[in-house]
């Protein structure tokens, strides 16, 4: 992840001419992902070991480096999510789509997230993004879901959640 980005200080030799025309501060402090390889490294082991909490502390701490990585603002979501906060959860799946639209676990929290907002409705045009041939528990849930969601078969939302979280967990790694 963080290791093999590449540091953005070398940003800032190349476009040195820009800056010297702009009669900007050549030496004004460079970002670096770099930096928060240690962070990084420590909320990805507590990410692991389901330390919900301290996990999202240190991911917060990483996007003060790099507020445009996908990685981290994925798990970042994940961290909200699983500790109940929902609504910053959403928030955190939109900017890691934002930034990579390819990001497919994104799409499966996000819809989950929606879900637990009370509005499983909205979650079906998410999931039907969402494909992970490794996880195929999760797909045959979300497939079910759908059909349920679109015949009017109206579970409560704590009871599409618990599912599909379900799956997730059977899916074990196949699903970030």
């Amino acid at each position: 992840m963080a290791e093999k980005k590449i540091d953005k200080s070398r940003r800032s030799f190349l476009f040195g001419a820009v800056k010297r025309y702009k009669k900007e501060a050549l030496n004004a402090p460079a970002a670096t992902t770099a930096d928060a390889v240690s962070v990084m490294k420590e909320a990805n082991g507590l990410y692991l070991y389901e330390e919900w909490e301290d996990a999202r502390l240190k991911y917060t701490e990483c996007l003060k480096s790099d507020k445009n990585d996908a990685d981290v603002r994925y798990r970042l979501g994940v961290c909200l999510y699983k500790v109940g906060k929902y609504r910053q959860a959403k928030l955190e799946f939109e900017r890691t789509l934002r930034i990579d639209r390819g990001y497919q676990d994104a799409f499966l929290y996000l819809g989950l997230t929606i879900v637990r907002l009370g509005k499983p409705e909205k979650a079906v045009a998410l999931w039907k993004q969402y494909f992970n041939p490794l996880a195929i528990t999760v797909q045959r849930e979300l497939n079910l879901q759908i059909g349920l969601l679109e015949s009017d078969v109206n579970d409560p939302p704590d009871v599409i959640a618990e599912a599909v979280e379900a799956a997730i967990l059977g899916a074990g790694d196949s699903v970030g």
